[in-house]
């Protein structure tokens, strides 16, 4: 049930911001909407309210706003030439009204970014060293093993996890160079252009090596009953020394429903307890049944406070690294470099998405929302007929003839246009129907 209201929630909310930036910008130039729908016929419920005719309709994968001599995928030549048609504006009201679903498409997705950088602080990964590293993969192929430690990617010194992926995703489609200290010694692996091309090339799939440093606690489980908090490090697990979380979790894990020795440091001072942790069934790789200890600590993450100026400055980069991200991928399909299947999500996909942020929390939901938001943003000022984009294409060119393209014209092309968005469509679901079955 949470699932379907995060998906209805999250197509409804980006249909209604970019649908009610037309609407606003069309009433501010004077252009009468005829109506406002969220989602696509049949008609659920509607309501007029003035001259518009506001409705909520049974396919929530989009919506418009109809407004008075505007042609569009409607197909509607019912132009007269009044003063409140859309065509009788003059071109630049024209190309604000039409560009004002993607100006607060952008302006909402900074906005999110923005107030949850403000509000949550920067989440920073505080390691660079490699946890586990999957037999299949390109980080197997690169060379790396358990217990590297990341120095450098191309020369650019890491700190964090999170610099170690933003680094990797700048060079993807390159040849890449990792500095890494292995046993004492710096060695230097190498990830080869070529692999890029192959399946999940794009993908760094190691994951990182957190300290025995407590992060959230989970108040009804044996660590929140023993009084641990958060930024404890554990020393010891039933006397045997940890150093990492793995070690951790590996000593814990071997006594399920056992009464064990914990020690952990809190503010240079060594504390001592006993701890009795939770028994819990796994299933491993080979399909058995084992029994697990569990005491409800989870990483620690740093969350760097960040001041207004900067948060809204951080809203901008990561829109804008979300959609030159968007550039590239439509290049690598384009070129071949990538397959679709590989690079293109449609709305089962988000769906799926809309489903799994909702289930780790509002923040994450609030984050996939804003990254949808700048998506809409970049595909819709695509120059395709029947987009956003397509219409301001007409507008650039009756700019520049001094005159509109005749009406027929604009009709065929739009029919043009839609054939090629429905075939976009079509293409869409079948490869979010394929990543689902297959």
């Amino acid at each position: 049930m949470l699932n379907i209201i995060a998906v209805v929630f999250v197509f409804s909310f980006l249909v209604i911001v970019h649908e009610l930036g037309h609407f606003l910008a069309a009433k501010w130039m004077g252009v009468r909407v005829d109506k406002f729908s969220i989602g696509f016929p049949p008609t659920v419920y509607s309501k007029k309210i003035g001259e518009t005719e506001f409705s909520i309709s049974a396919i929530p994968l989009g919506g418009f706003v109809k407004m008075a001599g505007f042609i569009d995928e409607s197909l509607d030549e019912n132009v007269t030439g009044a003063d409140y048609e859309f065509n009788s504006k003059p071109v630049w009201r024209r190309i604000v009204i039409i560009s004002a679903g993607v100006v607060m498409n952008l302006v909402t997705a900074i906005a999110i970014m923005a107030f949850l950088t403000y509000s949550e602080g920067e989440q920073r990964i505080p390691t660079t060293s490699v946890a586990a590293v999957p037999e299949q993969g390109i980080a197997s192929q690169i060379g790396f093993k358990e217990r590297d430690k990341i120095l450098a990617i191309n020369g650019t010194p890491v700190y964090s996890w999170n610099e170690i992926q933003d680094v990797f995703l700048q060079n993807l489609n390159t040849q890449i160079f990792f500095d890494v200290l292995r046993d004492g010694k710096q060695i230097t692996l190498e990830y080869k252009k070529e692999w890029f091309g192959e399946k999940g090339g794009e993908l760094l799939n190691i994951v990182p090596l957190f300290s025995a440093k407590v992060g959230d606690v989970t108040a009804s489980m044996p660590a929140g009953k023993l009084g641990l908090k958060k930024g404890d490090t554990i020393i010891s697990i039933a006397g045997q020394p940890v150093s990492d979380w793995m070690e951790m979790t590996e000593a814990i894990r071997a006594h399920p429903d056992e009464e064990i020795e914990i020690t952990y440091q809190r503010d240079g001072q060594t504390l001592h307890g006993n701890i009795k942790p939770h028994a819990f069934e796994e299933k491993t790789e080979d399909g058995k049944i084992v029994r697990i200890g569990k005491i409800g600590v989870g990483y620690y993450y740093e969350h760097l406070k960040v001041g207004l100026g900067r948060s809204i400055l951080a809203g901008f980069v990561r829109t804008w690294d979300l959609m030159a991200l968007n550039v590239r991928s439509i290049y690598w399909v384009v070129s071949g470099t990538k397959s679709a299947k590989e690079i293109i999500g449609g709305p089962i996909m988000i769906a799926k998405m809309a489903g799994d942020a909702a289930h780790a929390g509002w923040t994450y939901l609030w984050y996939l929302i804003a990254a949808l938001s700048a998506m809409l943003a970049f595909f819709n000022i695509l120059p395709i007929p029947a987009l956003d984009g397509g219409h301001l294409f007409f507008l650039l060119i009756e700019g520049i003839m001094g005159r509109p393209l005749p009406i027929k014209v604009k009709l065929k092309i739009q029919q043009i246009g839609m054939a090629i968005l429905l075939s976009l469509i079509i293409l869409v679901v079948y490869v979010d129907l394929s990543r689902l079955f297959f």
